[in-house]
């Protein structure tokens, strides 16, 4: 029946695991930009704390700045000393104001009896973790709320939720970024956690009463509660949706399809349906077609009234990659699958329960004040970084007209991918789009989707920086982000073309303007390339025994139909980890070398000029 239809994913395009991003291709001009890079050596350069377990990002917008809030850990995930970090960005890109928003919390020497009736004594020398689902309320007076989680567990392998939690916390976001008093707004008294053991006030002791009146307004969303199931434990009615004998559901999102009717996602491909605005709720079900696993989903409305489903398209859950997005016009049949991200930096850390990839992504909830209109997303990579992402609304992986793009403006930026480190950015500067890397463990992306093709022309317009040290990879692609020809400047000062072999073409150097021109024919499977006006050339014998020069064409480095983009990239693509590579076992040691940057690389970007010839089959 209409009333009580689900999300599913109508498409037919699934990924291909064997690669980190799925042979999917990329939604067009999605920026991904690092927030912070685990560093415990320099804790100074990151967020000032320096653990290397950092997850469960949530993003909000609040008087023109983004902020992230995300849990850390020394090492693993439920095991030591854990707090949580408030960070905030005017424009997604740049990252500061790195804030301890819930400190340590030592759990003071006591026995408690939880509501199954087991007793758990504490020294008064142990600390408990973070573990929050959602980080950010806001009132309709436009207060800003800021929560977490404190937890324990009797085992690291054990989750704290329900009887293992001491409670829910809160504290108020000032419109200058600086945070109130912490007050506890929901303690797990089934836990058996009595107010006199408490660490903090219950919030109904603050004397602002405006803020009390802010955490009732919170206590008084059963959307917003519902977040609260697993740590919190379905006991208290403030928890519509109760869970399964014996299991949780996980993860809980939401998003409206009209006033009344709700759509709720959680982990594991659950899904639930309100025609009465979240007071009741149908059974959950699972939605076989989301495939998925416990990365976490995002689903939401955006800005062009269409809907959006951001998750990880794959079964397995120790391998958290490719993130994708598809996108629906009634918010219950998904389709277009397009790529977020698929470039993932190597695990430099060790940690229990440390998965590979791109997980937990949030966007900016229900009834938080949202800017413009793209889609914003943060999200946590191996659980040791957390990023930030903005894919443009409205959401397409297509390019139909010719490109002239002239970065003399960062105008053209809107229309490029980046993949941005910390230390490997790709950002626009005065002088052109600019490539840096010093990451000695991951690398910097631009890429441009363009017009499918099967014959086609391109000019690309560059300056490198230095020819004696990194190297800039540039690949124009398949859809299926195969490279069907490659150049690479290398350090040595060379630039090679990938065709049989890598062979040198042409020295260059730092400083010197450069002008690629390709004409690319996916039929004979070759191209030509001239370099600042000048055409590659080779002798060849005429029949009076003379030699004369001709233009000289180079192979593919594989045969391809059409290409789809142009791939410009700081180094080797990603092909690590695979899917026989255990998280566990991977790092066993801290990769060497990894809190320090190698000596810098750049190369700037100037103009990009691509005619399509003859459409792509």
């Amino acid at each position: 029946m209409e009333g009580s239809r689900l999300p599913r994913y109508v498409g037919k395009i699934h990924p291909n695991c064997d690669y980190i991003h799925g042979q999917i291709p990329p939604a067009r001009g999605v920026k991904c930009w690092q927030v912070t890079r685990a560093n415990p050596v320099h804790p100074e350069w990151e967020d000032g704390v320096g653990y290397t377990y950092k997850h469960a990002p949530d993003l909000c917008w609040f008087h023109g700045k983004f902020y992230i809030q995300y849990l850390t850990n020394p090492v693993g995930e439920h095991t030591g000393a854990g707090l949580s970090i408030l960070a905030s960005s005017a424009d997604g890109a740049h990252w500061g104001d790195f804030t301890v928003s819930f400190p340590h919390y030592r759990i003071p020497a006591c026995q408690v009896t939880d509501y199954k009736g087991l007793t758990h004594t504490f020294t008064g020398e142990s600390y408990a973790f973070m573990h929050q689902r959602m980080c950010f309320y806001q009132t309709k007076d436009g207060r800003m709320l800021v929560l977490g989680f404190y937890g324990w567990s009797p085992d690291p392998t054990m989750v704290n939720w329900d009887n293992y939690g001491i409670g829910r916390v809160v504290r108020e976001l000032y419109p200058d970024g600086s945070l109130g008093d912490i007050y506890f707004i929901c303690p797990n008294w089934q836990g058996g956690w009595s107010e006199e053991l408490l660490q903090y006030p219950l919030y109904q002791k603050c004397p602002d009463k405006s803020f009390v009146a802010a955490c009732e307004e919170l206590l008084a969303d059963p959307l917003a509660t519902q977040q609260w199931a697993e740590e919190n434990g379905d006991k208290l009615d403030i928890i519509t949706v109760k869970h399964p004998e014996n299991d949780t559901y996980q993860a809980f999102c939401w998003y409206h399809i009209d006033q009344d009717t709700v759509i709720g996602l959680w982990k594991h491909s659950y899904c639930a349906r309100s025609n009465d605005n979240g007071k009741t709720w149908g059974p959950v079900q699972k939605s076989y077609s989301l495939v998925m696993s416990g990365q976490k989903v995002w689903g939401c409305r955006t800005s062009d009234g269409r809907f959006a489903m951001a998750y990880d398209p794959t079964l397995e859950t120790q391998h958290r990659y490719p993130m994708c997005v598809t996108t629906s016009q009634d918010g219950l049949d998904f389709d277009h699958m397009l790529l977020v991200c698929g470039d993932l930096s190597e695990k430099r850390y060790p940690g229990m329960w440390k998965d590979f990839g791109f997980q937990y992504m949030r966007g900016i909830a229900e009834g938080l004040e949202r800017p413009g209109k793209d889609l914003y997303l943060t999200y946590s990579v191996n659980k040791e970084d957390i990023w930030f992402a903005q894919i443009p609304v409205p959401i397409t992986g297509e390019e139909t007209g010719d490109v002239h793009d002239d970065f003399q403006t960062d105008a053209p930026l809107a229309q490029w991918n980046l993949y941005s480190p910390l230390w490997a950015r790709a950002e626009w500067t005065e002088q052109g789009l600019r490539l840096s890397d010093k990451d000695p463990y991951d690398y910097c992306k631009a890429e441009r989707v363009l017009p499918l093709s099967a014959q086609c022309q391109a000019s690309l317009t560059l300056t490198p920086e230095q020819n004696g040290t990194g190297c800039l990879y540039v690949e124009f692609c398949t859809p299926s982000g195969e490279a069907a020809l490659r150049l690479v400047f290398r350090a040595d000062g060379k630039l090679y073309a990938r065709t049989t072999a890598e062979l040198p073409v042409a020295s260059y150097q730092a400083g010197q303007p450069l002008e690629l021109h390709f004409q690319i024919d996916c039929e004979t499977f070759q191209y030509t390339l001239a370099l600042n006006g000048k055409p590659l050339l080779r002798q060849i014998p005429t029949l009076d025994g003379e030699m004369e020069a001709e233009e000289k064409p180079l192979r593919f480095m594989r045969a391809a139909n059409a290409v789809s983009r142009l791939v410009l990239r700081t180094a080797p693509a990603a092909h690590t980890p695979t899917l026989d590579m255990d998280p566990e076992e991977t790092p066993a040691a801290p990769l060497p070398g990894a809190e320090e940057p190698v000596e810098e690389c750049a190369f700037l970007v100037h103009r990009l000029d691509f005619t399509c010839t003859k459409p792509g089959e």
